[in-house]
């Protein structure tokens, strides 16, 4: 009887540790920080955040992927692509996971410059697109 209490008293303890947290990676505590003057875009859930952006000519945008597979930042007219973007790996809720990979682009031209992820294209994912407009 009392081995018993000892174990389920274990058993309560490691629960209570591990607490409600989720394993996956988040990636949100590890992001790198945005260029110097720049702005990061996170790439999660077949979206980009924040999907419509505006920013100053001379700006660099990165690009970090958050989401559990590979995606890309892919221009739309062909000005820019990230190729693929790997995900976060390892620690998860617990720590030690390492950013997914980034892509910096600078745009040093006003316009609306419209982009997709290449492995997931808007005719099968069509609120999966970015816009990023640059403004004198």
């Amino acid at each position: 009887m009392r081995v018993s209490k000892f174990v389920t008293i274990g058993i309560v303890a490691a629960a209570i540790s591990c607490g409600g947290s989720n394993s996956s990676p988040t990636g949100t505590v590890n992001d790198p920080p945005p260029p110097t003057g720049g702005v990061n875009i996170t790439v999660q859930n077949f979206s980009f955040s924040p999907a419509v952006d505006t920013i100053k000519v001379g700006t660099t945008v990165q690009w970090v992927n958050n989401g559990p597979s590979e995606h890309s930042s892919t221009s739309d007219t062909g000005l820019w692509n990230s190729q693929g973007l790997t995900p976060p790996s390892g620690g998860g809720a617990y720590g030690g996971a390492t950013a997914g990979a980034t892509f910096q682009f600078t745009f040093n031209q006003a316009g609306t410059f419209t982009y997709h992820c290449m492995f997931h294209p808007p005719s099968a994912y069509p609120s999966f697109v970015g816009t990023i407009v640059v403004t004198n």
